[in-house]
């Protein structure tokens, strides 16, 4: 398996959920924490996955 634009862009999208959550925390938003910690768990879930697979070599 090789590395593909959207392995990438996971990394990104991931990277910018957890700099709106730091943010939502700061503002005091109660959704948007609670919206964002939601979206983190998930995509660092996929990325696990991405790298998992990327480090088996299927």
């Amino acid at each position: 398996m090789k590395l593909v634009l959207f392995d990438v862009l996971m990394f990104i999208f991931t990277f910018f959920i957890a700099w709106g959550c730091l943010n939502s925390i700061k503002a005091k938003n109660t959704f948007a924490i609670l919206f964002g910690f939601v979206s983190l768990v998930v995509f660092l879930f996929a990325d696990g996955l991405i790298i998992y697979y990327l480090a088996k070599g299927a």
